[in-house]
């Protein structure tokens, strides 16, 4: 009798010698002990490993069934017949309980405390975007194929620099949610032309999606389905964070600013560019906004002023050298002055 678990796995799954140590955002990886493994952001700051998050793991009695095995979701549940997020202060709490080997004690990633470190050495592969979509539209012609060309087309963007994440990376559509979880994996222009336009449908009444309690400004209904987007930087040297050095230079800051450069606010992390700055009560001219929340992908914009608190950090990359807030989780973010739309 044949697993099917592994029949899937055999066809999905890349070794990860493929990714060359440039391990981008929104990657599925599997793990040994079968936990699959959320890849977040760029900055990987430990040769060998990357910072991420498990999303399911492996559990008996476990509401998830992939592919023969049940599993259990750490970033969702069912509850009262409802699908409610879990957030990010609890999902790391599971983390640890889930992964007894972990010190919960360890010092996390400097810009993006909510998240772990991950060994490369301790997974099977990983889930290439791209070849899972050419697989989903195998197996799955008269959705994947849909979904994808109404999205090329929609966004005229080309189909050839499209993937999937979320359970489409590893060839499994939920059928309950029916979600197109799409890479747009363009350069920098490319991939705000598809952000804007995503934005302006967002507030089309028939198009708007309220999910999770909220609404959120860059998913679409579409031809039935819903297009949940990512964005990845399609050349490395449009990379932020890439191979950055980052230091300490204040533990807790409460920070006021206005956004003058939304571009990077789709990515994760999200990078914005502050002005008009107060800085623990003093005035500044600039500073940079980072963010490793993935539930603030396209919730922030230029004219919008915001107060935070966060970690302020010296950081060094191919950009050059700058100082940034960087804020780990969406409760320490406010809007005191919404110039787009409400929430």
């Amino acid at each position: 009798m044949s697993d099917r678990f592994n029949e899937i796995m055999d066809k999905f799954l890349e070794p990860i010698s493929r990714l060359d140590g440039k391990i981008k955002d929104s990657l599925y990886f599997l793990r040994e002990d079968g936990c699959f493994v959320f890849s977040h952001g760029y900055y990987h700051p430990t040769p060998g490993s990357f910072i991420g998050k498990i999303i399911y793991y492996p559990l008996a009695e476990g509401d998830s069934d992939i592919w023969g095995r049940r599993y259990q979701a750490m970033h969702k549940a069912w509850i009262d017949g409802e699908h409610v997020a879990i957030m990010n202060d609890v999902q790391i709490l599971k983390q640890y309980e889930v992964d007894s080997s972990r010190d919960p004690d360890e010092r996390r990633p400097l810009v993006a405390d909510y998240t772990l470190e991950f060994p490369l050495s301790d997974f099977l592969g990983y889930f290439d975007p791209a070849h899972s979509l050419e697989l989903c539209r195998e197996m799955y012609p008269e959705l994947a194929i849909g979904w994808s060309e109404d999205s090329a087309k929609l966004m005229n963007f080309p189909i050839e620099k499209m993937g999937v994440t979320g359970s489409l990376a590893y060839g499994k559509i939920e059928e309950k949610d029916m979600d197109f979880d799409v890479i747009f994996m363009g350069t920098p222009a490319e991939n705000l032309k598809v952000r804007d336009k995503l934005h302006r449908l967002s507030q089309v009444p028939e198009c708007r999606v309220f999910e999770f309690g909220r609404y959120w400004p860059i998913r679409i209904m579409h031809n039935g389905f819903l297009l949940c987007p990512f964005f990845v930087y399609e050349n490395w040297d449009d990379v932020p964070l890439a191979s950055a050095e980052v230091e300490v230079i204040k533990e807790d800051v409460i920070v006021t600013g206005t956004i003058t450069d939304d571009s990077n606010n789709s990515y994760l992390p999200i990078v914005l560019e502050l002005g008009d700055v107060i800085l623990d009560e003093k005035e500044r001219e600039s500073l940079r906004f980072i963010c490793y929340d993935g539930s603030v992908r396209g919730e922030y914009w230029a004219g919008e002023r915001i107060r935070m608190n966060g970690r302020l950090l010296k950081i060094k990359d191919h950009r050059g050298e700058y100082e940034a807030v960087a804020v780990d989780i969406s409760f320490n973010i406010t809007k005191l002055k919404q110039e787009q739309y409400p929430i």
